[in-house]
């Protein structure tokens, strides 16, 4: 009995299953298995997000059928709610319980539940039953709720951590692209069989077979025995888990950035059908071919973010991404009397919208303490589902009671995100500096640094005679956690601007010597993700002796390096190499003062 129960926790969570294959020798090569154990993730989550648009684009399909297509919005509406309501009341457990039990055997026992589930889906369509079909659908919406904790927190188990941005650009890659083939199969087959709806599902029954053979593949993970137990009032659950992880720098800013995405991204899924029928004459089921050319961009974006954030996690460009993000969704409703741009812009919508989200996704999960790592990316999809719930009552709202066309509510929404990711990149304006120093400006010059103090994590004064934007802009090339202060006699209408965008702040003092040294130390800030650094335009000062005394009386109060920049700087027609594109070339040499 022990014997058996031992090889019961070696095995997956279907030992019977495991044991038929392993006599055909397909546990022969176990490297083989967990060398490849991300594809096998990857294959099972793309098949169950397919079945996921595939079982809920059937069921509009077949409501717009019974009751016609004046009833689309409020049909769009109820199947939004009843597929998000589960993600908000179960997200919070299901984090608890892949804390506590092997994320692997969640996930084979998870894709088995949807096989029932989609097999029911059979007969609900076969009677055409509003409450069965409505009931499936959060039956299902419920098991991808369970599925998305084990399903995110157990990729840096199976991964080394340099290769978490890639493999998160892998599964939202194909997560996207099973939206592109779910979505495509409802509106194919739905024309293919004459909307013969059971038939239909019946597909889906297959994909859930496959998902379910695929999960059985995933090497066994160890369970991390949380004591953590289901707390009821999950609301609770969800504040403190966000208020724990605001004490990692930045985490609970890529939180809410990646919630922002999925509230972009379930608005446009439910208005793009409207949108194509009002604003361009297609019928409902063209429209679902729409969103196909989105969820392509998505999936060409986050593979291609994921490796631009394969050594680092670029949320600055994930900022750059979301603005233009929102600016596409405002011409989108200004421009749709023009089709060769809708679909170039339905495309780079997508596209902008991968490269926005695979870097916050990848932050969550490299920088979540391990011990909490399911709990805390639970709480971000349920932040990310209450964005999903907001999307379709925003829908109803504009198109019932303010009677706005699809194309009205694109512009307003696009205003919406566009403040939202105006808040986010606020939070993260030291990523989204030091992303545009390092990507638009330091490619220009040949930089040169000798003895960097960039690399400590104490706070120095930078002495340096001649402050110059450009040179500050390189600097912060450098490192995203530098936070520059920079001494000046009165404000400039920029300085609001730079200070809420960048890492860049201002001392507004009479005295630009000892009141510029003092007010550095009354501001500096207390967050240990920024490096504080104040930019001292006055060298001689610090050489004289009235000087030292301040300055040890300074050091009583805080720690500090004091640190004298000289720049050399060498122009294009000066330099004597014969190369066709000659770049400027600045070298920065720090000496570091006891």
């Amino acid at each position: 009995m022990v014997l058996f129960k031992k090889q019961n926790e070696k095995r997956g969570f279907f030992p019977s299953i495991e044991k038929m294959l392993n006599r055909f020798g397909f546990f022969k090569k176990v490297t083989f298995f967990e060398k490849h154990s991300i594809q096998f993730l990857n294959i099972s989550q793309f098949l169950g997000v397919v079945n996921d648009n595939y079982f809920k684009y059937l069921i509009v399909f077949l409501f717009i059928d019974l009751k016609g297509i004046t009833a689309s919005p409020v049909i769009l509406t109820w199947v939004g709610i009843v597929y998000v309501l589960p993600f908000l009341l179960f997200s919070s457990g299901a984090g608890v319980l892949a804390d506590r039990f092997s994320k692997q055997r969640m996930i084979v026992f998870l894709k088995f539940t949807e096989v029932i589930i989609m097999f029911l889906g059979i007969f609900a369509f076969l009677f055409k039953s509003d409450w069965a079909s409505y009931s499936l659908l959060f039956l299902l919406s419920m098991q991808s709720a369970f599925f998305g904790p084990p399903k995110y927190s157990i990729i840096p188990e199976l991964v080394k951590q340099e290769h978490i941005p890639k493999a998160n650009g892998l599964i939202t890659s194909f997560t996207y692209f099973g939206i592109i083939v779910g979505t495509f199969l409802a509106s194919f087959l739905t024309q293919m069989t004459g909307k013969n709806f059971p038939l239909s599902a019946a597909v889906g029954t297959f994909l859930a077979i496959l998902g379910f053979f695929a999960s059985i593949f995933i090497p066994k993970t160890e369970p991390k025995y949380s004591k953590k137990r289901v707390n009821p009032f999950f609301i609770y659950e969800i504040y403190k888990n966000l208020q724990y992880a605001a004490r990692t720098p930045h985490l609970l800013v890529a939180i809410f950035g990646s919630a922002s995405f999925l509230f972009i991204g379930a608005y446009f899924q439910l208005n793009v059908i409207p949108f194509a029928v009002q604003s361009m004459g297609f019928t409902e089921v063209a429209g679902g071919y729409l969103f196909l050319l989105t969820a392509v961009g998505i999936a060409c974006g986050a593979l291609i973010a994921g490796k631009i954030s394969q050594h680092r996690t670029e949320i600055g460009m994930a900022c750059l991404a979301g603005i233009f993000l929102s600016v596409l969704i405002f011409l989108l409703g200004i421009l749709f009397h023009f089709p060769l741009f809708i679909y170039c812009a339905l495309f780079l919508l997508g596209f902008f919208g991968g490269v926005y989200i695979v870097p916050f996704d990848s932050f969550i999960q490299r920088y979540a303490p391990e011990q909490k790592r399911g709990q805390i990316v639970a709480a971000a999809n349920f932040l990310s589902f209450c964005g999903v719930l907001v999307a379709p009552l925003l829908l109803y709202f504009f198109s019932e009671p303010l009677e706005l066309s699809a194309a009205q509510g694109f512009i307003i929404t696009s205003l919406i995100i566009f403040g939202l990711v105006l808040i986010i990149t606020s939070r993260l304006s030291g990523y989204f500096f030091n992303y545009l120093a390092r990507v638009f400006v330091k490619p220009f010059y040949n930089l040169e640094i000798h003895h960097s103090p960039f690399d400590q994590a104490r706070p120095f004064i930078l002495v340096w005679e001649k402050i110059k934007g450009v040179q500050i802009t390189l600097l912060s090339a450098f490192n995203p956690q530098l936070h520059f202060y920079i001494p000046r006699n009165k404000k400039r209408y920029i300085d609001s601007f730079l200070r809420v965008f960048s890492s860049v702040s201002f001392l507004y003092v009479e005295d630009l010597k000892e009141a510029a040294l003092k007010a550095f130390i009354k501001s500096m800030r207390r967050d240990k993700s920024e490096i504080p650094c104040l930019l001292f335009p006055y060298p001689q000062f610090l050489e004289e002796k009235s000087s030292n005394k301040l300055i040890r009386e300074l050091k009583k109060e805080t720690t500090f390096d004091l640190i004298f920049l000289k720049i050399q700087k060498i122009p294009r027609k000066e330099q004597i190499d014969r190369k066709h594109f000659k770049r400027t070339k600045i070298t920065f040499t720090f000496e570091k003062k006891n």
